[in-house]
């Protein structure tokens, strides 16, 4: 089973940024993180699929900019299902977001608290 951040990418960010920075990254995607989830279960509730595309489309880039590559993949699926309207199909895929989102906000979490 993958990692829920690839510690690859999780470094090269470290690198790129200053610490505060980073940081911060972090901070934004998860406090940001149970209002696009929420917006996601709202979207398919309303079958609203092109806020649903949006809303994982965003998900998508800002998981894969911290290295949630499992997460961003199921963004991406997700964002497909939608634009083709198989309004079933995303409601279980936004399942197993919000499930890979979980793995990965706990992994944020304890890479903030590390640092």
């Amino acid at each position: 089973m993958a990692l829920p951040i690839d510690p690859d990418t999780q470094r090269a960010l470290r690198e790129e940024l200053d610490a505060e920075d980073f940081f911060q990254v972090i901070h934004l995607y998860l406090s940001s993180l149970p209002v696009r989830l929420a917006g996601l279960r709202g979207a398919i509730d309303d079958r609203d699929g092109i806020l649903l595309q949006r809303i994982a489309h965003t998900l998508k880039s800002a998981s894969r900019q911290l290295g949630a590559w499992s997460l961003g993949t199921l963004c991406e699926t997700l964002e497909q299902a939608a634009r083709e309207g198989d309004l079933q199909q995303s409601a279980q895929l936004c399942s197993a977001v919000e499930q890979e989102a979980a793995a990965v906000r706990d992994a944020l979490q304890q890479i903030a608290a590390e640092g």
